[in-house]
Formats: C-alpha cells, structure tokens, sequence
C-alpha cells in the first residue's frame, strides 16, 4: 500500500490547492451579479460587504430591503482605494426603512464594496439587488412566452425555443423587427444580449425603444462594421437622430456583445457591453410605448442578417405617489459628469446648455455682512443647475463663510446659498435687510476650507447639495435674476473666497 501512498510535497500541494479553491468560492460568494438579489442578516452593531466589479460609465441601481427583524438598512459603496462615494439610510423616510441609490454613474473601472449596516443597534435579515439602469424591474423576458411577442416585416422569421429569441431576414435593404406585447415607461433602461449575430455582406442589428405603431418608434442601430446610429421613425418617414459613426467600445465583426438603451424624458444614452457609446436628445416620441428587437439587411441582391438574442432586462425609475425620488447623495465630477449625473437622476431635464464655466474667480472682504460681485455680466437666468468648489482664507476661524449668490434683482435683492467654517449652512432670500427663514442648519462634518456647493433652480424650488450631500429645499417666489459669488462675515474680519470651477446649465 506504501506505494500507492502520495509523498507529502503532493498532500501539501492538494491541501493548499483545496485552501484556495475554498477561498475562492467563499470570496464569489460575496460577489454581487445584476439583477441577482442576495439575503444576509444584520446583527446589532454589525455590518456585511459585498463586492461588484463595474466598468466606467455604466449605470447602476441599488435596492436594499429589510425583511425581518427591526432593521433600519444603511448602505455605503466605497471604490477599490477605499474611499467612500455614496451612502443612503432611508430613502422615503418615514414611510419606508428601505435604502436606494438609482441611476449611479460608475465614476472609473474598478471593483467596488458594499457594506451593509443597521441604524443604531438594529437588526435582522435583508435583501439587496443590483440592477442596470433604474431600481425599479418592469420587465425580464427569458422568450419563454412566445405569445407576448409579434414579429413585423413578411421577410422576417421569428423563432422562440429555449428561452431565446432568434431572427432571420433576407431581401436588399429589409428590416425586420420582434416587439414585445407588455408596455413599458417612456423613461426606461433596457439592456439585451446577442449571443450571435451574422450575415453577408453586412449585418445590422439593433432595439427598438418607444414604439406606438410599427410607423412611430426610435431604433438603436450597431453594424458589423463597428459603427452605430439613433434612427426615429416618425408616421412613416425615418430620419437619422444621429446619423452611423464609430466608437472605440465598439468592436467591428464582433458577433457576441450586449446593447443598451437608457431613455430618460427626452434625452438618450447609448451602451455596448454596459459601456457609454453615445448621447443624444430627441423630443418627437415622449409617451411610453413598446420595446423591440431589430434586425436590417445590406444592399447586395444575396443580403441576408441572423441574429440570437436573450436575457432582455427593463428597468424603470423607482416611484412614490408617482414620483420620482430625489437622491440623498451625489456623485460630483466636473460639470460635464455632474449634469449628467443629475439628468439621469431626474433632477434636471435631459434638455438644456452650459451657459457659463469660469475657471477662478475670488471675492474679498474686511466687513460684515454679505459682500458679493455679480457674474455673467446682466444676464438673467431662470430654471438651472450651479455647482463651484469654494475655499477660503479668513482671519478669524469660524467666523466666515462663502457662498452663491441666485436669482439677484440687486445688491440687497438675491437669494444666499452658503457654508461657513464651522458647517453651518443656509439658503435663504434676502429683501433689503431682511433674510427669509429658509434654510439653516449645521453640520460638524462638513467643517474645513474646501467644499462643493451645488444649487438646483427648478421653478418655485431651490435643491441645495454640500459634498454631494442633499441639505435641504426652499421655496422661492422669484424665479430671475443674476447669479454671483459671495464672503460672508458674521465680524469685521478679512476674509478671501475663492472659487473654482464654477458653471451654470440653463434649460426653458
């Protein structure tokens, strides 16, 4: 038997090999899949971490629910260097103990960490769930109902088996496309997979998004040659939104990819494989409608296309009382990333411009009160989103503070958004020596020189973000006026605000 017996190099390479392959499966354990919900359990004072790893530009939703026990969920998502990014309690407080952060912009490719906590001491199980796109599931169709669908173009065969849907066209110049029967919101994140797409000489293959008739419908178009475009079909008659170009994500020939759709109001984004290929805006179909999947042949007489699609998920934004919810924290980039950022989550319109980006300006002051200057010369503006960072220098520590100056009539006619040193902040409008109620507050943690301030002017209402993190909403009667950058001096101190970065994005 001694023969037959391993020498003990070979046991301790089994052994470590069995070690390994342990630590692996218990490290996937804790990898978050989309769409796939994991359970764990909270004990008091404890937490759990999860990890997903994510590509740069993609859009993700994360739905955290308790199902047992007094748990009050918190959810904190930090990157691969450790720092956090994002965190929410309860995002419908007090109606709801749940936590959501929708429609998240992954900053960077990286691998990211959940952690998951109760409030105080509380405690017990809880779901939680990645989604593409929005936090709200409308719709995932494994082809396993092959009456939910219909087929348009007589040169189009459609096949269902195997919880796949299969598409074949032949004919110069055809298209051909399989709609789904279940209507889905105008706003909406859809992402399918090809497993295989072919044909000669060239092959395009696509989604259908907003579709009312087979004569009223937007299509998303990817092309064997690695090109894309954004087709409207309006009674009949299709025009290019935006008309066949490349993109570097796009891999020409590549038969086996995934295409994304995400329609927000009037605005459009564009993925392969979860990367962002494209924007665009488009106000000719607003209503909810239908969602489909497309094929197109080329120009030669033997033209033919095939294509394999599974796995279409839709996700729709997350509502209370039919609303959408506003975010509790946000990811600031610079302004081209941080308008998108609120496009997507339903905090501005998709429409709109960048009305003003001045790199530095500085405003000094030795005397009390609010001291300003104006900006953009006398241009008024009326529904927009401002952002700055601000920092300062004061003699006195604590006793000053910087801010934004909104909706301006004159210099003692204006609306305050402001930080001081010690993290008090307030937004309030002053009418000559007067300054409404407002907002005031204070906030320890955000003490320091440095800060983001971030501004929403929609309407009658004022959203006001510090770091990213919601503070508090006024109302406001005035709904023009200039915009400027303020010192704000509780003693007669000398102080030096400066601020960098600062841009407006104006929409009607």
């Amino acid at each position: 038997m001694d023969a037959f017996r391993p020498p003990m190099r070979t046991l301790l390479i089994l052994l470590i090999v069995g070690l390994l392959g342990f630590a692996t499966q218990a490290q996937d354990d804790t990898v978050l899949e989309r769409y796939v919900p994991v359970t764990g359990n909270i004990e008091g004072g404890k937490s759990q971490i999860w990890t997903f790893a994510a590509a740069e530009g993609e859009v993700l939703s994360f739905v955290l629910r308790p199902t047992s026990g007094d748990l009050d969920p918190m959810l904190t998502i930090t990157n691969g260097s450790n720092v956090q990014l994002l965190t929410n309690d309860d995002y419908a407080y007090p109606d709801s103990p749940d936590a959501l952060l929708e429609a998240v912009t992954i900053p960077r490719r990286d691998t990211y960490t959940i952690t998951i906590s109760g409030f105080g001491t509380t405690s017990g199980d809880f779901s939680l769930t990645v989604l593409s796109g929005f936090a709200d599931q409308v719709a995932n169709d494994t082809f396993d109902n092959a009456r939910q669908w219909r087929s348009s173009g007589s040169p189009l065969v459609m096949n269902i088996s195997n919880g796949r849907i299969a598409l074949e066209l032949t004919g110069v110049e055809e298209s051909g496309f399989a709609v789904s029967s279940a209507e889905i919101p105008a706003d909406f994140y859809a992402r399918a997979e090809i497993l295989q797409v072919g044909g000669q000489p060239v092959w395009t293959v696509g989604l259908i998004a907003r579709q009312q008739d087979n004569d009223n419908y937007y299509a998303l178009e990817i092309n064997q040659r690695g090109e894309w475009r954004f087709v409207l079909r309006d009674e009949g008659v299709e025009s290019n939104v935006r008309d066949w170009i490349t993109h570097p994500a796009i891999v020409a020939g590549q038969s086996n990819f995934t295409l994304g759709l995400m329609a927000n109001d009037t605005g459009f984004d564009f993925f392969y494989n979860d990367l962002l290929i494209g924007r665009v805006t488009d106000d000719t179909l607003t209503q909810p409608g239908n969602i489909g999947l497309m094929v197109e042949t080329g120009t030669a007489a033997d033209s033919r296309v095939s294509a394999l699609f599974d796995n279409l998920v839709v996700t729709a934004p997350l509502q209370i009382d039919g609303r959408n919810i506003l975010p509790q924290t946000l990811l600031i980039g610079d302004s081209a990333t941080t308008v998108q950022e609120l496009q997507r989550r339903h905090l501005i319109p998709s429409s709109g411009e960048m009305r003003m980006t001045i790199p530095e300006s500085f405003v000094n002051s030795n005397q009390p009160g609010v001291n300003e200057i104006l900006l953009g010369g006398s241009q008024q503006f009326e529904n927009f989103a401002i952002g700055t960072t601000v920092s300062w220098e004061a003699q006195a520590p604590g006793q000053t503070g910087c801010g934004l100056l909104l909706r301006a009539a004159s210099d003692s006619d204006y609306t305050l958004a402001y930080l001081d040193q010690t993290g008090g902040y307030g937004l309030s409008r002053r009418q000559g020596e007067t300054f409404s109620t407002g907002l005031f507050a204070e906030n320890p943690a955000m003490t320091g020189n440095s800060h983001h301030l971030l501004v929403i002017a929609n309407e009658d209402q004022l959203y006001y973000y510090v770091d990213g993190q919601y503070v508090g909403v006024v109302e406001d009667a005035v709904r023009e006026g200039q915009i400027g950058n303020a010192v704000v001096n509780f003693e007669p101190i000398t102080t030096a605000c400066q601020f960098t970065d600062t841009w407006l994005w104006q929409w009607q």
